[in-house]
């Protein structure tokens, strides 16, 4: 999930963080070392300096490159307060990354001929006619290429970010009804469906409505049966659920380099929706961003189809979007993947078609941070 820097200035009449009293009890067993790989203090090096310079209390790095075996590395902490070290297995929250899952449910209910791309929103979700304007008219492509220029709460309503941080526990109560009905109900369009970009959450809440609403199941229940158990993806999980072993989410609230924790703004804002709400590991993120570009959980053809740059005419990197995957230009080349973000947290997965490496980064710090020194590691 993509948050804006409003948020963070917001923070500055904030009270101190309410504390949640868990003990993480991460499985010791589980956590493989790599240090055996021949590159081991390379890469260690790397994802140490990385985590300093973005001062993170915790990071991990995986890299997958052809000719090598599998690295995956950890730094630091991932909850400072019981001080408990990052392991190679720590899950973590994703964020937009989330997205990407959400996205190949969708070709996947296309392909079985349960959904069409050019289904209109007013027929998917009645209930959104005269809410949102133009309804008959964005299809679900516009919705996951967005393309849709329906309003995004989470980076445009200050009284949204406000109630983030001000009441979390009132937010992750609320349903997406209710928040479409709180936050994006009556608000314009940014644009024409179709004819220019603007990133939105609120169009990954609607799909995750339509998904629901076509198999009669959860999401839950829907990425379970199409991805996570048929990869065996065991540590990456999208209902809410018991997080003491998550690492925890910390942000520089007042530029001061002191990190406050600030999960529970995480929670609320991302657990359990359609767009943001995955937890996940390194290792899963890897496979399943392996599998879904070899055409092992949709067709090769609706693979490509996520890879395409959706918006006609789009001359700037700040539109290159596909369904529910982001274009990277990097100096390794042209990757695939997305970004995920939050307050506290902040997860990218990438793969390169051309060499097939895969590279994988988490720091639970949520500013931005650069990602150039993977240049050099993935060509």
């Amino acid at each position: 999930m993509k948050i804006s820097t409003i948020l963070l200035a917001l923070l500055l009449s904030l009270t101190a963080c309410e504390k949640d009293i868990v003990i993480p009890k991460p499985d010791a067993a589980a956590d493989i070392s790599y240090a055996d790989h021949p590159r081991h203090v390379e890469y260690q090096g790397q994802l140490d300096n990385f985590r300093k310079t973005t001062n993170s209390p915790g990071a991990i790095l995986l890299l997958q490159r052809q000719g090598e075996p599998l690295w995956v590395g950890a730094s630091g902490s991932s909850n400072l307060e019981h001080q408990t070290p990052m392991r190679t297995n720590t899950p973590f929250r994703v964020g937009s990354i989330t997205k990407t899952f959400v996205a190949t449910a969708v070709l996947y209910l296309v392909e079985e001929g349960k959904l069409s791309l050019d289904d209109k929103l007013s027929e998917r979700l009645p209930k959104v006619i005269g809410k949102i304007p133009k309804a008959e008219k964005i299809t679900v492509r516009h919705l996951l290429g967005h393309l849709s220029g329906i309003f995004d709460p989470a980076n445009e309503s200050r009284r949204y970010q406000l109630e983030i941080v001000n009441d979390p526990a009132h937010i992750d109560a609320m349903s997406i009804d209710e928040l479409m009905e709180e936050y994006v109900f009556g608000e314009p369009l940014h644009f024409e469906p179709g004819t220019a970009y603007s990133y939105s959450n609120a169009n990954f809440w609607l799909l995750g409505q339509i998904m629901e609403d076509v198999t009669r199941k959860t999401l839950q229940q829907v990425l379970d049966e199409l991805i996570f158990t048929p990869l065996e993806l065991t540590g990456t999980y999208l209902e809410r659920r018991d997080d003491r072993n998550v690492a925890r989410g910390y942000a520089d609230l007042y530029g001061d380099g002191k990190l406050l924790d600030v999960s529970q703004w995480d929670r609320a804002d991302t657990d359990g929706k359609a767009d943001g709400g995955i937890v996940s590991t390194a290792t899963d993120l890897m496979k399943f961003m392996r599998a879904l570009m070899a055409g092992e959980i949709i067709s090769p053809t609706s693979v490509d189809l996520m890879k395409q740059v959706q918006l006609d005419g789009c001359d700037n990197i700040f539109c290159e979007y596909g369904l529910g995957l982001e274009l990277w230009r990097t100096g390794a080349g042209i990757g695939f993947g997305h970004n995920g973000g939050s307050v506290g947290i902040e997860a990218n997965v990438v793969y390169y078609p051309e060499s097939g490496n895969v590279f994988v980064t988490y720091k639970n710090n949520g500013n931005g941070s650069d990602k150039s020194f993977l240049d050099a590691l993935m060509k």
